[in-house]
């Protein structure tokens, strides 16, 4: 709250007297006013989330669950990018994503298998992003086949098992 000082006024009071003598008295008067400033509190902006692609095994996702999916990513890949936070924003991130994806593919199996520390058994990858708020989100993209891993490296999954 600021205090400004208004206006200083002296006032003079002549008094006659009988014997014809004036008399000064300067009583000073000082008017205050106070001024409500109104003080503004800028919110800081959470840090935007850029761009992120994970890739996340079947065995990380509960079927029917929309919770983000269950430790870290088998594949990620973090971009410098920071799209908008609207549904264009989140598939523009995931046009991204797809571009950097189909580029590996065709070895996709050994970049898979060599990615994770355990062994897998038919189970298929999954796309997620981040795009500005830090949570996976569910693009519902899948590679459209089952990976097949054992000690690191790639093997051709049974047809029956």
């Amino acid at each position: 709250m600021y205090q400004f000082f208004g206006i200083l006024l002296l006032v003079s009071l002549i008094h006659g007297h009988e014997d014809n003598s004036i008399t000064e008295t300067i009583p000073p008067i000082v008017m205050t006013t106070t001024t409500e400033i109104p003080v503004t509190t800028i919110k800081s902006e959470p840090s935007l989330i850029p761009c992120s692609c994970g890739v996340f095994l079947s065995g990380q996702l509960k079927k029917g669950n929309k919770i983000s999916p269950s430790g870290n990513p088998a594949l990620l890949h973090e971009m410098s990018e920071t799209y908008p936070c609207t549904s264009a924003g989140n598939k523009m991130c995931i046009n991204k994503c797809l571009d950097m994806i189909v580029k590996h593919l065709p070895n996709s199996p050994n970049i898979l298998c060599g990615s994770i520390e355990r062994d897998i058994h038919k189970e298929r990858a999954y796309l997620f992003i981040k795009n500005c708020k830090d949570e996976w989100v569910n693009t519902n993209l899948s590679a459209g086949r089952e990976y097949c891993c054992k000690d690191g490296l790639p093997y051709k999954c049974p047809l029956l098992s």
